[in-house]
């Protein structure tokens, strides 16, 4: 699997693809099996979560730097540093060897006594490498120790200081959990627990939200009878919230205005009831594809689907609440996509900003007076989030923020009181979000 683990490496990092889609293509060549496919899913995001730190590694270890080296000797050396240093069930002699075999298949000669050669001296020099020495300036040594790109360690350490951010960082490089929403007009929690454990499955209750739950399964969800059922939806609960946020009421109509890949827009659905009326836009006729598997698996009839962009006319409906769930850099989810700390630029989020404020505009025109309109991201970058809001309320003065109606006492610690939510992984166990509630002036 190591083999598998390298051509999708390759595959994601030349042809700018994700890895998941790069594993899921190798993994459709043959039946592996479970055990085989979670290791070298587990080498891949290990290796592009922790790509500075072991080029860093490799820099101690090099006479020349790492981009001298050929991509795949490059690669089959992160994989084999990943394995020594980073796994602690890969016996050293496995690890070197495995990463040797590789370099005679996709080097040469040379590049084969080279691996050789840096791994066994890494394996004797385990202790020093394995971060940097203390009193460098902290963005150099949080940002190589926690494997960030220098821009969101300088970024992160001026908003939060030194030691928030080392958490923040920490967090990001924990696998999350995997959290499901239970639909609500199919089954009670209690008894899709007990389901799922029969199967062997772990539960665990949601930290905040009780028609979530936290689930440990190696295995492909797709294939559970309770999914193919529609008796569950994975969503973290950092967007259940939003939802939460929302409040749809039973027969109300909601417009979610960038829906796919249609998390939010079931679960509004299921709230809203077959009585309601839930309108689901995107741009993508392709990613509407998705949603609509989900509404009909899940039973949603009360599910319309609009292909369109949502900063262009073509709507015309009033609705009781809108949903702009905007486009954004998704820096709240590093945990879970570890490829964006090095996809993503400062100027990416500078250029968000544009497309998501007017967005915002176009949502707050489709909300009727007296209804709700909420924004939310799945980041946690202040400039596309409390600066966009702020923008808008700058430009609408008849929206006003507006405090959530009966907010559980439970939820106090994700929200200010006045509207918005904020969420932390380092703080609040869930990816990072954002979303602020606007009520139009009636």
């Amino acid at each position: 699997m190591r083999e598998i683990a390298l051509q999708a490496l390759h595959r994601a990092e030349s042809r700018d693809i994700l890895p998941r889609d790069a594993l899921n293509a190798l993994f459709q060549r043959h039946a592996f099996p479970d055990r085989d496919k979670a290791f070298a899913t587990e080498l891949v995001y290990g290796v592009i979560r922790w790509r500075r730190r072991l080029d860093w590694m490799l820099g101690q270890l090099l006479r020349g730097k790492p981009e001298s080296l050929t991509p795949w000797i490059r690669l089959i050396l992160r994989m084999g540093l990943y394995q020594l240093m980073l796994m602690d069930r890969v016996p050293d002699a496995a690890a070197t060897h495995t990463s040797v075999e590789l370099a005679r298949r996709y080097g040469h000669q040379g590049t084969v006594r080279l691996t050789n050669a840096v791994l066994r001296t890494a394996v004797r020099q385990r202790d020093q490498l394995s971060r940097p020495a203390r009193g460098e300036d902290p963005v150099t040594e949080l940002g190589v120790t926690h494997s960030y790109p220098a821009w969101l360690s300088k970024r992160w350490i001026d908003r939060y200081g030194v030691d928030p951010a080392a958490a923040l960082m920490e967090a990001g490089n924990r696998p999350p959990p995997l959290t499901i929403r239970v639909n609500a007009l199919r089954v009670a929690a209690p008894d899709l627990a007990e389901t799922l454990k029969d199967q062997g499955i772990h539960v665990e209750p949601g930290r905040w939200l009780p028609d979530f739950m936290s689930i440990r399964h190696a295995g492909d969800l797709g294939r559970l009878p309770a999914h193919e059922a529609g008796l569950f939806q994975v969503q973290d609960e950092s967007a259940g919230l939003a939802v939460r946020l929302l409040a749809p009421k039973t027969g109300e109509t909601v417009v979610d205005l960038c829906c796919a890949p249609g998390g939010k827009t079931t679960y509004i659905a299921q709230i809203v009831g077959a009585g309601g009326r839930v309108i689901a836009c995107d741009s993508s006729t392709h990613r509407l594809r998705r949603v609509e598997e989900h509404r009909r698996r899940m039973g949603l009839g009360q599910v319309r689907l609009v292909a369109m962009d949502g900063r262009s006319p073509g709507l015309d409906v009033k609705a009781d609440r809108v949903l702009v769930d905007a486009p954004c850099s998704g820096l709240g989810t590093i945990a879970r996509r570890p490829d964006l700390r090095w996809r993503r630029t400062a100027e990416d989020i500078d250029r968000l900003r544009g497309e998501q404020l007017a967005l915002l505009e176009r949502g707050a025109g489709l909300v009727k007076p007296g209804g709700v309109l909420v924004y939310s991201t799945c980041t946690i970058e202040p400039d596309e989030n409390e600066e966009v809001v702020a923008a808008f309320c700058d430009r609408h003065p008849g929206f006003r923020a507006d405090g959530p109606e009966d907010w559980p006492e439970g939820l106090a610690r994700v929200t200010d009181g006045v509207g918005r939510i904020a969420t932390l992984p380092s703080v609040h166990g869930v990816d990072g979000s954002f979303a602020a509630r606007l009520r139009r002036a009636g």
